[in-house]
């Protein structure tokens, strides 16, 4: 089986490898791992190399791949990682992050992350309607916009705008059908929400306790793409939440930020 997992910031000729602890990104719904690209240097800066994880299309046809199904060939990727690393998910690439860690704990319990960290994904037991319930584009485009984290200029061009919809349409029928088996993570878990979030709210993330035995929440101002809005924030946290010290459960300060 051939790693899902890649070097988002690569060494480049004439520079030395990037080097401390590897932090694997999972992107959200309609995302790819380049998302990241922008927590490159600031990881750097606090002693990480970021990782990216790569999207499998499913050939026409084929039924989309299942939650558990991209999960497990991530957590066969990580088990071949032979390092400690951090891995944290966005929206849906923390559920699958999560069940990443529940397949590892149970198979290959030495390769389980030093830290889970979750961005803006509601807990496996918390059951809520698909964005998109219908898979329609003009549905898909209607969330696009109303989420975020889309540029307007992919929306307003029809090929950009496609392929957008179904990239998103694909990661959302991952999640028809899964179900919470039940069992708790035993790794670290970090949980992270933006305060605006209207996909992901902080009152429904702080029941990530039912689903993870030791949980740290923290709180961001910023919506449901605050982990690209708040990124020097999020990493300190993580920094933070991988040495196990306290800190205030709020650490982002009131800011309008806006993203590229």
């Amino acid at each position: 089986m051939s790693s899902v997992l890649f070097p988002l910031d690569p060494e480049r000729r004439g520079q030395e490898p990037p080097s401390g602890l590897p932090l694997v990104a999972v992107p959200h719904a309609g995302g790819t791992a380049h998302a990241f690209r922008g927590w490159t240097a600031p990881a750097r800066a606090r002693g990480l190399k970021m990782m990216g994880t790569r999207t499998v299309t499913p050939a026409a046809g084929s039924p989309a791949p299942t939650v558990q199904d991209r999960a497990h060939r991530l957590a066969r990727s990580l088990a071949e990682l032979g390092e400690p690393y951090v891995l944290v998910g966005h929206s849906l690439g923390g559920l699958i992050a999560a069940e990443a860690v529940l397949y590892l704990e149970e198979h290959h319990p030495q390769a389980a992350p030093a830290l889970l960290a979750v961005c803006a994904t509601n807990p496996p037991q918390l059951h809520r309607p698909l964005p998109v319930p219908n898979g329609t584009e003009a549905e898909a485009v209607d969330f696009l916009r109303s989420a975020g984290g889309t540029p307007a200029e992919v929306l307003e061009d029809p090929g950009m705008r496609e392929l957008a919809v179904a990239m998103l349409l694909n990661d959302l029928a991952s999640l028809r059908g899964f179900a919470w088996d039940g069992r708790r993570l035993t790794t670290p878990t970090a949980v992270y929400a933006g305060r605006t979030d209207q996909l992901a709210p902080p009152e429904s993330l702080a029941r990530w306790t039912g689903a993870a035995e030791s949980v740290t929440t923290r709180d961001f101002d910023s919506g449901h793409f605050f982990p690209h809005d708040r990124t020097a924030e999020v990493l300190d946290a993580i920094r933070l939440d991988l040495a196990g010290r306290d800190a205030p459960r709020t650490v982002a300060r009131p800011h309008h930020a806006h993203r590229p």
